[in-house]
C-alpha cells in the first residue's frame, strides 16, 4: 500500500516551520488520491499556516500506473545538482520503494526501463495523455478556467446573471466539474472565503443557466424518488419478504431512479435467493412482459454491481487513508490536510480497525487508533452547530425516558431553528433509508414541539 510520508519544511516566505506531507511514489492502483494531487497540480505542495503562502516542495517523483504499462520518473532538476547529479541512484531509490508497494507478480518488463519527465508539468502531460486526454481538451479546459475567472471578477449578482445569459450554451457538467475542482483546491489551501465565494456562484448558475435547471430539475426528482422508495419500503415493514420486493421492482418498472434508490438503500436484499425468485417469476409471465421484465433484471444486477464496485472503492480509500495516520509520526497535521475524507465510511473503517486491533490485542495499535478516533470525534463535534450537537446528542439517548428528560431541560435555550435541523436530518436519513433512525427523529420531533411550540 501506498503511503505518504511527513516531514518538517520552513516556508520559504516566513521560514515558520510546516508538517508537510509527501509522496515520492505514486501507483495509481493504490493511491487514486494521489494521482488526483499530481493531475490537479497540487501534489507535495502546503499552505503556510502562518503567513498564508502557497508552496510546492522540489522532490522525486516515480508514477505508475499498471494497467496502461505506465512508469515514469521525474527528479527536478535542482535536487539532481544538489546531490551532484546522481540521477540514476535516485531513480533506483524510487524503483526500490515501488518494489515494496505492488506484489512481486505485478512486476512486468517496461518497469525496468521507466519514462522520464525533465519538468513536473512534462510528467502531468504523460499521465494526461496515457489518460486520453489530448492537448486539444487541455485547451478547451484551460478556456473554462478564464471563463470561470469572468464570473469569480464580477461585482454582482446582476453582473453574474448578464454572464450566464452570455455564456449559457458553453455551461454544462464540464464547466460545473471545473468550478468544483478549483474549490477543492482552495479548499486544501485553506481559502475558506474564495470556496464560499465559488459556491455562491455555482449557485446563481444553477438557477439561471439552462443546463443548471435542467440539474435542479433532475435532482428535485431524485429526491422524490427516494422519499417514495423510503415510503413504500417503511410500508412493507420489517417482514418484508423477497416476494414483495419483486413485486415492488416490478411496480416501479423502467423508472432507473427508484431502482437506483432501492438498490442503494437495500443493497443486501437483492442476493440469490432475490433473482432467483425474480427470474421464477419472468418464467410464469405472459411471453409480451417477459422482455421488459429481464430488462429491469439485468439492469438490477448493474446496478448491484456499481454499488459493490464503488463500496469496494470508498473502503479502500478510506483505509489507505487511515493506514497514512496510523504510519505519520504525528497524525494529526495530515488529518487537518484531509478533513474532506472523514466521514460516516471512515468512522466505519476506523471502528472496525479498532475491534481488530482489540482482538489481535495489538496494544500499541489500538491505542494510536484511539487516539485517531478521539480526535476525529473532537473534531466533527467542534464543527457542529449547537443545534445539531444537541440533536446528535438526543440521537444518542439510551433510552426515551432519557430523550425526554433532557429535551425538558435544555430544548428551551434554542429557538425553531432547533426543528429545522431536524427536518434536514430527517432528509439525509431518508436518502439512506435509515429507518431506525427515522422512527427515533420522529419521536424527537413530538418532544421538541411540546417545549418550542
Amino acid at each position: 500500500m501506498t503511503t505518504p510520508s511527513q516531514t518538517t519544511v520552513q516556508c520559504p516566505n516566513c521560514g515558520t516551520p510546516n508538517a508537510v506531507v509527501i509522496r515520492r511514489v505514486i501507483d495509481a492502483k493504490r493511491d487514486p488520491q494521489g494521482k488526483a494531487l499530481l493531475l490537479n497540480g497540487t501534489i507535495n505542495s502546503f499552505r503556510c499556516q502562518s503567513c498564508g503562502t502557497s508552496n510546492t516542495i522540489s522532490s522525486p517523483l516515480l508514477y505508475h500506473d499498471g494497467s496502461k504499462d505506465l512508469l515514469i520518473a521525474f527528479v527536478p532538476m535542482d535536487v539532481s545538482m544538489r546531490h551532484g547529479g546522481s540521477e540514476e541512484k535516485m531513480v533506483g531509490d524510487l524503483m526500490n520503494e515501488l518494489n515494496r508497494i505492488i506484489p512481486k507478480d505485478e512486476f512486468r518488463a517496461y518497469m525496468f526501463n521507466p519514462k522520464r519527465a525533465l519538468t513536473l508539468k512534462g510528467l502531468i502531460d504523460q499521465v494526461m495523455e496515457a489518460e486520453g486526454i489530448t492537448p486539444e481538451m487541455v485547451e478547451q479546459q484551460k478556456k473554462r478556467v478564464e471563463m470561470v475567472q469572468r464570473f469569480i471578477e464580477a461585482n454582482s449578482e446582476e453582473a453574474l446573471i448578464e454572464l450566464v445569459n452570455q455564456y449559457d450554451a458553453q455551461i454544462d457538467v464540464t464547466f460545473f466539474q471545473t468550478i468544483s475542482l478549483m474549490a477543492q483546491r482552495l479548499m486544501q489551501t485553506g481559502q475558506q472565503q474564495a470556496v464560499a465565494h465559488l459556491a455562491a456562484i455555482q449557485q446563481v448558475l444553477l438557477e439561471h443557466s439552462a443546463y443548471g435547471r435542467e440539474l435542479l430539475e433532475r435532482q428535485q426528482h431524485q429526491e422524490d424518488s427516494i422519499r417514495v422508495v423510503a415510503e413504500d419500503l417503511s410500508a412493507l415493514g420489517e417482514n418484508m419478504q423477497a416476494s414483495d420486493l419483486v413485486d415492488l421492482v416490478i411496480r416501479y418498472g423502467a423508472d432507473s431512479d427508484k431502482l437506483e434508490a432501492l438498490v442503494g438503500m437495500i443493497r443486501p436484499a437483492f442476493d440469490a435467493q432475490f433473482f432467483s425468485l425474480f427470474t421464477e417469476q419472468i418464467s410464469q409471465a405472459p411471453a409480451a412482459e417477459r422482455e421488459q421484465l429481464e430488462a429491469i433484471r439485468d439492469h438490477l444486477r448493474q446496478l448491484g454491481d456499481l454499488v459493490d464496485e464503488q463500496a469496494r472503492v470508498m473502503v479502500q480509500q478510506k483505509a489507505q487513508f487511515l493506514q497514512a495516520l496510523l504510519n505519520a509520526p504525528d497524525f494529526e497535521p495530515l488529518l487537518m490536510q484531509n478533513l474532506e475524507v472523514v466521514d460516516d465510511n471512515f468512522m466505519a473503517v476506523l471502528s472496525a480497525n479498532v475491534q481488530e486491533a482489540e482482538r489481535r490485542k495489538d496494544v500499541v495499535t489500538l491505542a494510536k487508533l484511539r487516539r485517531i478516533y478521539e480526535k476525529v470525534v473532537g473534531m466533527l463535534q467542534e464543527q457542529m452547530t449547537p443545534e445539531l450537537r444537541f440533536l446528535n446528542e438526543l440521537l444518542s439517548a439510551p433510552d426515551l425516558a432519557t430523550m425526554q428528560q433532557m429535551v425538558n431541560q435544555q430544548a428551551g435555550q434554542f429557538d425553531r431553528e432547533l426543528l429545522e435541523v431536524v427536518d434536514a436530518v430527517e432528509q439525509l436519513f431518508v436518502s439512506q433509508g435509515q429507518q431506525e433512525g427515522l422512527d427515533r427523529l420522529s419521536l424527537i420531533r413530538a418532544a421538541l414541539i411540546q417545549v418550542l411550540g
